[in-house]
């Protein structure tokens, strides 16, 4: 027995959904802007905070970073970017919804945590 390719109204009560194109609906854009934005602010923000001397509180990043330079943090936000993408992908409407906005929100969280290390209170 095959599957049908026309969505059976079901789609939203599977994690993971077959489709060959991806539909970018309108939340999916706004959070990858706010993702993208705050991933953006973080690059900068921590180059700027371990440039001033402060260290790096992602054992991962820091590990990166003391490995490979600046080098190190661009790989780590890549492959995040990359694990995302797929993740978006792969996941229905609803859930694609539910991974990007706790993205964007764990991302925001990191970017004030780092804006108040380096600019202070």
């Amino acid at each position: 027995m095959t599957q049908s390719s026309v969505p059976d109204g079901r789609e939203q009560d599977r994690l993971f959904v077959r489709r060959r194109e991806r539909r970018m609906t309108r939340t999916h854009a706004a959070l990858w802007v706010v993702i993208l934005a705050t991933t953006a602010a973080d690059i900068v923000l921590t180059m700027v905070g371990l440039a001033g001397g402060l260290p790096e509180g992602n054992p991962v990043v820091r590990a990166m970073v003391a490995s490979f330079g600046p080098a190190g943090l661009w790989t780590v936000k890549f492959a995040a970017t990359c694990w995302l993408v797929a993740g978006w992908s792969l996941l229905s409407d609803r859930n694609a919804s539910v991974f990007l906005g706790l993205f964007a929100a764990v991302t925001s969280l990191v970017v004030v945590n780092n804006a108040v290390a380096v600019f202070g209170a």
